[in-house]
């Protein structure tokens, strides 16, 4: 590097800075001190200054080195027939035409993971580099019930090694990254991607691809875990749908399965609610003369002990 320190650092990747010393000297019949040597050596620079552009995967490197190695040898070969910057742009152009005929790089697909498919060799650093990402994924939420069976994946959505090693792992009532915290669960060996889990309790569940000392990615999910049950969510969504769909005359006894059991009170104009036999509760509902219901806002999972009616 030394040797030719204004050289685009592409030109200095493959074959020794006295092979391209040699070769002015071979064009020019100059010592490296002579003005004729000398300006050979800057049309070398301009000639390889858009090649700093160049990216190609990492098993494309030795095609790469090929490519340039011919480029150089070439320009031997047409001295004397042409000028030396008409013989440079059509090395340059063989170049180019030779590399659009190389496989596309694969692109780093974020936000996270060691991917090792879209490791390139950059021609202006003359080194492979990999995606800068970090190897521990965000955390994602996941919201279940303690009666609910789910199920966790360790996709990815970038290439991966074959015979890659899955392992699950969990952290109780806890939500962290901290790998010292975790336990390891005992996985599928026909599934190894996937976990269930059934009675799910709270806590951080992560699953590691590749081995301990060289993992390529890890994932977390943290478990948001609510009392009750899938059937009283479904009881939920009944009443709700009944709400919705209420006429101005009809007067709609509407079930209320869960809503007593899980004490959420039911106190907006129009609403009666009123115990059934064994414990069992019932909820109706009448429309307000005059009073439209303009926005009822349910969510899926109710996370608080109470339900918001608003009447405009």
């Amino acid at each position: 590097m030394s040797c030719l320190p204004e050289v685009n650092p592409c030109l200095l990747c493959f074959g020794p800075p006295i092979q391209r010393a040699r070769l002015c000297r071979d064009i020019t019949g100059a010592f490296v001190d002579e003005l004729r040597h000398k300006k050979c050596m800057q049309a070398l620079v301009e000639a390889a200054k858009p090649l700093a552009s160049v990216s190609v995967a990492s098993g494309q490197r030795e095609e790469l080195r090929e490519i340039v190695m011919d480029a150089m040898n070439s320009l031997e070969e047409r001295w004397g027939k042409k000028s030396l910057n008409k013989s440079l742009q059509e090395a340059v152009s063989t170049i180019w035409r030779k590399l659009s005929q190389l496989g596309k790089v694969p692109a780093c697909v974020p936000p996270c993971g060691f991917q090792p498919a879209a490791r390139v060799f950059q021609c202006a650093t003359c080194r492979l580099v990999d995606c800068q990402f970090a190897l521990d994924c965000p955390v994602q939420d996941l919201w279940t019930y303690t009666d609910e069976t789910i199920v966790l994946r360790c996709n990815v959505p970038f290439h991966i090694p074959r015979n890659l090693s899955v392992t699950w792992m969990f952290a109780p009532n806890l939500r962290t990254q901290d790998m010292a915290l975790f336990k390891e669960l005992k996985g599928n060996p026909e599934k190894p991607f996937s976990l269930t889990i059934e009675e799910p309790a709270p806590g951080t569940v992560a699953c590691r691809l590749g081995e301990h000392s060289k993992p390529i990615i890890r994932k977390f999910f943290y478990l948001n875990v609510s009392e009750g049950s899938m059937e009283e969510e479904k009881g939920l969504q009944t009443v709700f749908t009944s709400v919705l769909h209420w006429n101005d005359e009809t007067y709609t006894p509407i079930p209320a399965l869960g809503l007593a059991s899980l004490g959420i009170p039911c106190k907006y104009k129009g609403t009666q609610v009123s115990k059934g036999p064994a414990g069992s509760a019932s909820m109706s509902v009448r429309r307000a003369a005059g009073v439209d219901i303009m926005d009822i806002r349910v969510p899926k999972r109710i996370p608080d002990s109470w339900i918001q009616f608003r009447a405009l």
